[in-house]
């Protein structure tokens, strides 16, 4: 009997090519009734409200050792979140931009999601030339689906960076609305 067929190859730039998901709180579109079934007596997790915040649910998220990936979760406007969506093998620098196209697609039909964080995972490097550019692109992206993209990471074995810093921009978690 012959050997199966493996499967064909999937292109690394789709975010649906290699993508899982991790829940790390209650989803910003709303919750589910196995949602409200978990959250019963289980305190509800912290906001996502700053820089620091995000970079504590992106490390705890990406792979070890680290491995070409991107990262993308979404935020109501308060700063509540619920999944993280995890693309593997994205290895080409412009796979953020599908990622974040997807996304930001896909939230555009949930009232309750507002903002996108996002992370790319380089194990052997760093800012690239072009990712000022692409930091751009996917905002504007985002911004065309009513989204805010509030930060892009990038992160290497020296730690993240973040494209905006480079461009001078200013911070936008002030865009969140204050806690209540």
């Amino acid at each position: 009997m012959p050997a199966p067929t493996p499967p064909p190859a999937q292109s690394s730039t789709s975010p649906s090519a290699h993508g899982r998901s991790r829940r790390y709180g209650p989803s910003p579109i709303g919750p589910s009734p196995s949602d409200q079934r978990l959250a019963e007596g289980l305190p509800r997790p912290s906001p996502v409200r700053c820089g620091i915040d995000a970079l504590r649910v992106l490390f705890l998220t990406i792979s070890q050792p680290l491995q070409p990936e991107t990262l993308a979760f979404m935020l109501d406007r308060h700063g509540n979140g619920g999944l993280i969506t995890v693309v593997s093998g994205t290895v080409e620098p412009d796979a953020v931009l599908s990622v974040a196209e997807c996304l930001s697609r896909a939230a555009s039909g949930a009232p309750q999601a507002s903002a996108l964080v996002l992370a790319s995972v380089r194990p052997h490097g760093c800012v690239l030339p072009g990712d000022l550019d692409r930091w751009l692109d996917a905002s504007a992206s985002a911004a065309e689906h009513g989204i805010d993209l509030l930060e892009w990471y990038i992160i290497g074995p020296s730690g993240a960076q973040c494209p905006r810093d480079l461009l001078g921009e200013p911070e936008r978690w002030s865009r969140l609305s204050p806690a209540v």
